[in-house]
């Protein structure tokens, strides 16, 4: 099945009077580049979107794959964004936006003979509108990628801003660069993970997320589960809280799962686990069963949903029996194995084969470390080797 990606390079433009404009002095290479290479990947259809005069992709079937479509300035850009947006697999924001914009446009052409050189001109600007706030509104199944550039910020400061776009946009990633080193990213995710890329590689991270399939939480009612095994498992997370990131933005990454057995399906691998999306770690649900085959996620009528781990934590309940508690945070450990990236809740994250059942303890690059606990609550480390 061909999977359709829009792509948006260049400068993006405003006007000033119907023949003035105001812009940056970026031409959209990197962005054609990425869309030229992706263009070359079986199945994938480009959609590029670009200004006039701005740098192209090189492929010389410009006209089916990458497909170039022109704008004429930001509201024109904005509104080819919002209309491409829904028939897209996935979206990516690289165009060079003006995001600074005269607050009203002069009619006509400015009347430079009314003035003399020398002469200050009072000319109000805004801030414009940001496109990528829409692009989940049209198409809430789209992957949405965007770029945060800034220039001569501490890397901190880089992350924050880049997260907060993130968070705002509902986006899958947004690689933040600094101006001073364009061919550096830094593709920061959804659990606040940064993982260093260059340039050449971010299309291949693409493709990576794009191939991914993510679970879904379906509901469904559950016996009735004694106090003391809630809290029993409640004193887990208070034993392990302390390992937990607690962000800048409010948020709270970490989780927790214990085994239980439930008595209406003893044979079927369930958990407790904390919530997704916590700012706040009281809240608990009940992992009843994730159906791997389908990709559902089964929890309790009236729950929160789980840890967007939950796929991988019942992965590693299931095949290593001896497993009582699991523990996620977000660092890594020396003495344990890494795994390679996969998003949080994929079938890429969850069916990683053979390496829990031989290590159910693992680090995954970008994302930390996964420990595995039997019933006395001693480390399953595995070996050092698969």
């Amino acid at each position: 099945m061909v999977k359709k990606i829009l792509i948006t390079g260049g400068p993006v433009h405003a006007y000033l009077d119907d023949v003035k404009i105001i812009t940056n002095k970026f031409k959209g290479g990197l962005m054609a580049q990425l869309a030229n290479d992706l263009s070359k990947v079986e199945g994938i259809e480009i959609h590029y979107l670009t200004s006039k005069n701005s740098t192209l992709p090189v492929n010389k079937d410009r006209i089916t794959n990458p497909k170039i479509i022109y704008h004429n300035g930001i509201e024109d850009y904005m509104e080819k964004v919002v209309t491409l947006s829904p028939q897209m697999d996935a979206v990516v924001l690289g165009a060079a936006v003006a995001n600074l914009i005269p607050k009203n446009k002069i009619k006509g052409k400015f009347p430079s003979h009314n003035y003399k050189p020398g002469d200050t001109i009072p000319i109000e600007f805004t801030i414009a509108p940001r496109i990528i706030d829409e692009v989940k509104k049209v198409n809430p199944k789209t992957l949405l990628f965007g770029y945060k550039l800034l220039s001569g910020i501490n890397y901190n400061e880089l992350i924050t801003a880049a997260y907060g776009v993130l968070l705002e946009s509902k986006a899958v990633t947004i690689f933040a660069n600094d101006a001073k080193d364009l061919m550096q990213k830094y593709a920061v995710t959804k659990e606040r993970g940064v993982h260093p890329l260059l340039n050449i590689d971010v299309a291949q991270w693409i493709l990576d997320r794009i191939n991914e399939q993510y679970y879904q939480t379906i509901f469904e009612p559950i016996e009735y589960i004694p106090d003391s095994q809630k809290d029993e498992f409640m004193e887990l997370v208070k034993k392990y809280k302390f390992l937990f990131t607690h962000t800048p933005e409010g948020y709270v990454f970490g989780c927790v799962a214990k085994r239980i057995i439930l008595s209406e399906n003893p044979s079927q691998v369930s958990f407790f686990t904390t919530i997704r999306g916590k700012n706040e770690i009281k809240n608990y649900t009940i992992v009843k069963n994730v159906e791997h085959k389908n990709r559902f996620v089964v929890v309790p009528i009236g729950h929160h949903k789980a840890s967007l781990n939950a796929p991988l934590l019942h992965r590693i309940f299931e095949t290593r029996r001896d497993v009582d508690t699991i523990v996620h945070y977000h660092g890594d450990r020396d003495d344990l194995l890494t795994q390679k990236y996969a998003t949080p809740g994929t079938d890429k994250d969850s069916l990683r084969t053979g390496f829990e059942v031989i290590n159910p303890s693992f680090n995954i690059e970008g994302h930390g470390c996964i420990l595995s606990f039997d019933k006395k609550g001693n480390l399953l480390k595995g070996i050092r080797s698969i």
